[in-house]
């Protein structure tokens, strides 16, 4: 991480004084404390209520309209979290001995939580669609928002001179021209890799050869990807004898843990890894930023379903197989 400046504290204050080229986020950090906090920086004057008791969390921070909008964000997900009791449910579902299908209770109402987060930042882009909070949010969230929404919120940065030569709209840009490659009705690029016996496999001549198939990215380092394990094999058992199959590309880089999460967990599918982590070659092929993430094929390579949970793969096999 590059350091930008620094200042000395003095009878628990500090200051900092300069000017950036444009508005952007910045971490603010206690030296020898590991303790940082997220400033979304501009031209403004700021002033930073914070102690180094509780690790700089949760921060008193006012100045400048994207702060502003952070500040606003951060509170309504606070309150959220304290009405549905997240803290509790979130130490409920990842407690071993929850079963099966209260879990799935407890995912149904982080779906929810979820959505209403995302339906609250997307009101506050309504109303601020020409800011940098917005163009840091779309830029962060890239592969998960819907490619249309995506280009329509694009079209009030193109032209304007205040965001020009910005790298967070060049890199959109660039995301935007591989998701257009990648939307269902587009053939699914192809691509080898190594099964766990070293032998190259043809994502191709898997589908080839099944009704529908599933890319399942995962990892074993992913907690949620193996909570979600046993639904899936449920899911594969039900419907793999009527010709469903998943493929399941891992982004490890320790081909022991790989393996014996697949024992673990009882996974009897087709396993694909080059042990890269990150650097899989997949990865960008299908603009892959975080796991979980599922993606539904038909027989001639056809993109059927992209970035869909488990519950929405469920409901179209259900739909094609019964």
């Amino acid at each position: 991480m590059t350091v930008s400046d620094t200042a000395v504290i003095q009878n628990g204050k500090f200051i900092f004084r300069g000017k950036i080229a444009e508005p952007d986020i910045f971490y603010l950090m206690a030296e020898g404390s590991g303790a940082y906090t997220r400033i979304f920086l501009e031209n403004e004057r700021f002033r930073i209520k914070a102690s180094l008791d509780n690790n700089l969390s949760n921060p008193e921070i006012t100045g400048g309209l994207n702060q502003s909008l952070i500040n606003a964000e951060n509170q309504f997900q606070n309150e959220l979290a304290q009405k549905y009791n997240f803290h509790a449910l979130n130490s409920e579902y990842n407690n071993p001995l929850t079963g099966l299908e209260r879990q799935k209770e407890i995912a149904s109402l982080f779906e929810k939580i979820k959505k209403e987060v995302l339906e609250y930042q997307y009101s506050l882009m309504d109303q601020h669609p020409q800011s940098y909070y917005t163009l840091k949010f779309l830029a962060a969230n890239v592969d998960k928002i819907p490619l249309e929404e995506l280009e329509r919120r694009m079209e009030y940065f193109y032209n304007s001179p205040l965001f020009e030569n910005n790298k967070d709209i060049e890199r959109i840009v660039s995301s935007i021209a591989r998701l257009e490659q990648i939307q269902p009705g587009k053939k699914a690029p192809d691509f080898t890799m190594p099964d766990q016996n070293g032998t190259l496999v043809k994502f191709s001549d898997i589908y080839k050869a099944n009704q529908v198939t599933m890319l399942d990215f995962w990892a074993s380092w992913c907690a949620p990807c193996r909570k979600m394990h046993p639904e899936l094999r449920e899911i594969y058992n039900r419907y793999n004898p009527k010709g469903f199959e998943i493929v399941a590309v891992s982004f490890d880089n320790s081909r022991e843990k790989w393996e014996e999460a697949i024992r673990e967990d009882r996974l009897p599918w087709i396993h694909l890894s080059d042990l890269q982590y990150w650097n899989s070659a997949p990865r960008d092929l299908y603009l892959i930023t975080y796991v979980p993430q599922y993606v539904l094929v038909d027989s001639t390579g056809t993109i059927l379903r992209l970035k869909i949970s488990e519950a929405q793969a469920e409901e179209f096999l259900q739909s094609l197989f019964e």
